[in-house]
This record gives structure tokens, sequence and C-alpha cells, in this order.
């Protein structure tokens, strides 16, 4: 892959974004560490008051502090690699990419595999095999903050595989993929982008540039998974007169559908590509930061699903093409509804009944006035 991409903006803005991002992070990194006593004082004093049990206030305290500490670990990390890449004698641009790729690995697996153990988790993986080699396109479901850790976790190998992430824009504000994440070429985008076609442009630019040890990674759903933004995506389809989507959609329980832009633009720019799709189950209901400060993460086993399709069995036209992908994410529905257990249920109960509570305080609130 023809690496870095870089992010249409100006310097002004780049700059004047780390300039605030870069010292708050190493700020904040090093005081975490340094009150560590102290925060964990706090945290099972909270504990005590809370009486969750499992000692979930700690355990959070500690995800904080190990986030933190990689940001500000990663921060300098990033600042020796780019004045060893000036001094090193034979630092060839390639290399260079390595280097960094090596780094974005190594933090994202300290933080994997510290929520793991963290949370008292643990992990059963299937299919891992399918993505040991490239080229690839590497579709994964999206239900938590956490879940996009799981590919540079159990996929990305800088001497195998170089995985290219497609990731929201906003994410520049996390300085280590900011700096390390441009430099190894990911694609940061804007969603609901007026000028989507720029963005569909950057993403068939992934594409060409793949070569045989690499892959793009997307989040085909675009967004987290909950019920509330299922409704909103059917009722989206049904208000844009999709019916014979909807009527595929409205199986889909546990995924959102797909987006078709990102994926069809990976498809036309190269045809010749296999697919590998990642379905996981584990992450229900954990969707934002709240869900896991209730503790709703502990104890759980993640299990992740790997599965390729070759290129040549992918349809050649935009039409079928969706069709394949709406077909595919179906299996992927199917897959998280056999192996997530009852949260998947609990989780659909607890949605019904919020549902229940604001349409019953929606009447009585109509019947007071």
């Amino acid at each position: 892959m023809s690496r870095p991409l870089t992010v249409e903006e100006s310097l002004g803005t780049r700059w004047g974004r780390r300039a605030v991002t870069v010292p708050l992070y190493l700020i904040l990194g090093t005081l975490s560490v340094a009150l560590l006593p102290l925060t964990m004082l706090l945290a099972l004093t909270a504990d005590g008051v809370r009486r969750t049990g499992h000692l979930v206030t700690v355990r959070c305290a500690l995800g904080l502090t190990l986030y933190f500490a990689c940001e500000a670990v990663g921060i300098v990390a990033s600042c020796a690699l780019w004045v060893m890449s000036g001094l090193r004698p034979g630092a060839t641009a390639d290399r260079v990419v390595t280097w960094n790729l090596l780094l974005q690995r190594l933090w994202a697996r300290t933080l994997f595999r510290g929520a793991i153990r963290l949370f008292s988790m643990q992990t059963e993986v299937t299919g891992l095999d399918t993505v040991r080699r490239g080229p690839l396109f590497l579709f994964s479901r999206h239900a938590s903050t956490l879940d996009t850790l799981l590919p540079a976790a159990f996929a990305s190998d800088p001497y195998t595989l170089r995985l290219a992430h497609v990731m929201k824009r906003e994410l520049l504000w996390d300085p280590c993929l900011d700096v390390v994440g441009q430099r190894t070429g990911n694609a940061f985008v804007r969603r609901g982008s007026d000028a989507r076609e720029k963005e569909i442009a950057l993403l068939r630019q992934l594409a060409v540039s793949v070569g045989e040890r690499d892959g793009v990674l997307l989040f085909p759903e675009g967004t987290r998974f909950s019920p509330t933004k299922r409704e909103r995506a059917l009722a989206h389809l049904a208000d844009t007169q999709h019916l014979a989507r909807l009527a595929r959609a409205q199986r889909l329980h546990h995924v959102l559908p797909p987006r078709r832009g990102g994926a069809l633009a990976l498809f036309e720019a190269r045809p010749d590509v296999d697919v590998v799709f990642l379905a996981h189950a584990g992450f229900e209901g954990t969707a934002n930061l709240n869900d896991i400060w209730a503790g709703k993460l502990i104890g759980r086993t993640i299990r992740l699903c790997f599965w390729r399709v070759p290129s040549t069995e992918i349809p050649q036209t935009a039409k079928d093409r969706i069709e394949w992908l709406d077909a595919q994410w179906e299996r992927v529905d199917a897959w998280v509804a056999a192996h997530a257990g009852s949260r998947v249920a609990d989780a659909a109960q607890e949605h019904t009944g919020e549902a229940a509570d604001r349409k019953s305080g929606g009447a009585l609130q109509a019947r007071k006035t």
C-alpha cells in the first residue's frame, strides 16, 4: 500500500489541534499514574457507597488510567520514531511505516488485553486463518467502543497484513490516532458530510493502493448498534422508499443495515480483492461508557468469528453487490443471535421497557395537561 494518506486540512488546523491534545494527554497520562493510589482509595470508597459488587468503580478507574498512560507513552514513542526516522541510515519510507504499525498494534493490544484482564473477560476466536494474508477488505460488526480494537488485536500484522482503518474524523482528537494513524495511512472520514463524494473518493484511493500485504478495515454500519439506531435506520429506508432493502433490514435484529457507499467504493476500485467478515458477540448492551461504568462488561466471554469470501464469488454489478452484502450481513446477524446468549434478549427487553416507560410517561403527561 502506498502510504501514508494525509487528512485534508491546513497545517494551522492540524498543529492547532495537536497543540491542545498532545500536552493535555501527556499531563493526563502522567497525573493518572502519579495519583493512582489516591484514585484507588476514592474508587474503593465509591464502590462501598454504590454497592454494585465486583469493584466496578475500581476496574473502571484502572481502565481509564491504562488508557491515559498508553496515550502518553504512545505520544513519546511516536516522537522517538520521528527522530529515529530522520537520524537512522537506511530508514526507508516502508520501514518507517512498519515501525509505526508496530507501535499502533502494541497500543491497541495493550488496551484490549488490559480491558480483558480488568473486567475478567475471556475470548474465543474462530477463523483466524482467513486473515493471515492480504489483500483483503475486512468488514466488521460495530457494537461497542471496545470492538474497534478487535482487528488490531487479532488480525493486523505489520509484516503480513497491514490494515488501513476507516475511522470517523472526530478521532483525530485522540493524539495517538492522529499522529500515528496518519503516518500509517488510515482514513479519517466525515460522517454525514455534504462532501460525500470526496469521502468516497478517499476510500477508493485506499482500495487502489492495496497490495499483497495490505487490507482495509470498514465498519459497514457506520455507527455502533443500538435498538434505537435500528429503528431510525428502518424509518430512513421506509422514507426513501427502499422497500426491498427495508424488508431485508427488518430481519436484522442485532446489527444495523450496512451502508452501501463505502463498501461499493471499495468493490468498484478493486473487484479482485477478497472480503473477510468479522462477527462478534459479547459486547451487547455496552454501546456507551455508561454501560461500562454500570459493570456490564464484567465476566463476559467475547466470541469472534472470521470468514472469507473470494473475490470470484462477489457479484460484479452494483445492484447484485448490494444484495450480496445484505445477505452476508444477515449471516452476521444470525451468528450474533446464535452466540450472544441471553444478553441480546435482555438488551431488547430493556429497550422495550424504556420505550414503554417513555410512552406511558407521555400519555400520563398528556392526561395531566
